[in-house]
């Protein structure tokens, strides 16, 4: 004979199952968050590599400020099959040393501080783009002179990373709750 009778049975595997159902929902947002931070990391660490790499091709002579990066290491510096690159050097008064000047500038609540890269997103041109900026203090004739550095990628690279852990993560879900289940339901059963 039964330990249960079949109504209560019904309530207590609906007890069990619903935890499950409800937790794989909440685990699938918690990895895409996840697969979302971790896609950023190395892609952000790239946008400041190419930020010191500018920085360090800027030069001054008297009070012209210019940016020596040979015509072939802006090609390198924006070749990416995936993505678009943009660049931009912004001269102490505002004017554009060199690069796009679609970048837009960053927003008055988040001020840029010397040899610190900070990272935002932005949009140029209908699409979504990461942007990591800072400012180089040159010495010219007049005196000291803020320079401000952005480099800005489009997001597709770190969207198919995302994507791929997303699938590493959730493909195993989907064999392993059928699998629970059924083992809770067996269980219920003995």
């Amino acid at each position: 004979t039964p330990l249960y009778s079949s109504a209560a049975s019904d309530v207590y595997k609906r007890q069990m199952l619903a935890p499950l159902l409800l937790l794989w929902p909440m685990s699938i947002a918690v990895t895409y968050l996840v697969a979302q931070s971790i896609a950023t990391a190395p892609f952000d660490r790239s946008l400041e590599n190419s930020v010191q790499a500018i920085s360090q091709q800027i030069k001054t002579v008297g009070d012209e400020i210019y940016l020596t990066l040979p015509m072939s290491a802006r090609q390198i510096l924006r070749a990416d099959e995936n993505d678009t690159i943009y660049f931009q050097v912004i001269g102490p008064r505002g004017e554009l040393i060199a690069g796009d000047k679609d970048l837009s500038l960053p927003a008055d609540g988040d001020p840029l501080q010397v040899g610190t890269i900070t990272y935002r997103d932005s949009r140029i041109a209908g699409n979504e783009v990461r942007v990591a900026a800072t400012l180089v203090i040159l010495s010219t004739s007049t005196g000291s002179s803020p320079v401000m550095v952005q480099v800005a990628e489009t997001l597709e690279k770190r969207s198919q990373l995302a994507n791929e852990i997303i699938k590493g993560v959730i493909l195993p879900q989907f064999i392993i709750l059928p699998i629970v289940v059924v083992l809770v339901l067996s269980l219920i059963h003995i």
